[in-house]
């Protein structure tokens, strides 16, 4: 199969993220943006991918930095694990992750691979971490991969800066304004569009 279709990823869009005061402060603006780009999505015949991150209570998933802090997060079943009330979840492939990279332990390579995608567009948090770490893992993999840079937020922003610069400059990433988003998932956007304005 061609792999020329493009692929919307959302990353971890729920509640344990939000309960860091200052990402909650940019859910309001955050939350209808990531929405608008699932309804392009679905406009554009373009897959949506709703990542989440989970682990499990008996400490097997746990990071190197949770384990030495000796506290787990995003529990099944828990509230701190669902998706934010009001992400539009209809029709969406659902990848659960463990690590920053949503390719890490996952089936996202395989899924996207079946589904004959070959570009992804990223958004959600955080930033500078499962974002950023997504989109460097998405270029090994010969992916062609945008940041919706408006529908992404991150608890730090001077970090979150430098990142984006570096997936713009070094890996040539484009970083799309809102507005380019839907032409990007409909094919209609070039690979280098997006940058600075």
């Amino acid at each position: 199969m061609p792999q020329d279709r493009a692929a919307l990823v959302v990353v971890d869009m729920q509640n344990s993220y939000f309960e860091d005061p200052v990402l909650d402060e940019q859910r309001e603006w955050l939350l209808p943006r990531v929405n608008d780009l699932v309804a392009a999505a679905r406009d554009a015949g373009a897959d949506v991918v709703l990542v989440r991150t989970e682990h499990a209570r008996d400490r097997s998933t746990w990071t190197l930095s949770m384990r030495r802090d000796d506290q787990g997060f995003a529990f099944p079943g828990t509230e701190q694990a669902a998706p934010l009330d009001g992400l539009d979840t209809e029709g969406a492939l659902e990848v659960v992750k463990t690590r920053d990279s949503a390719f890490v332990r996952t089936d996202l390579e395989d899924l996207l691979g079946e589904r004959g995608v070959g570009r992804i567009l990223l958004c959600g948090v955080s930033t500078h971490s499962c974002i950023a770490q997504t989109a460097t893992h998405g270029f090994a993999l010969d992916l062609d991969v945008a940041i919706a840079r408006e529908a992404c937020a991150s608890e730090n922003f001077e970090l979150a800066e430098a990142l984006l610069a570096f997936l713009r400059d070094e890996v040539r990433q484009p970083l799309l304004h809102q507005d380019e988003c839907a032409d990007w998932l409909s094919g209609r956007g070039t690979p280098g569009s997006g940058g600075p304005r």
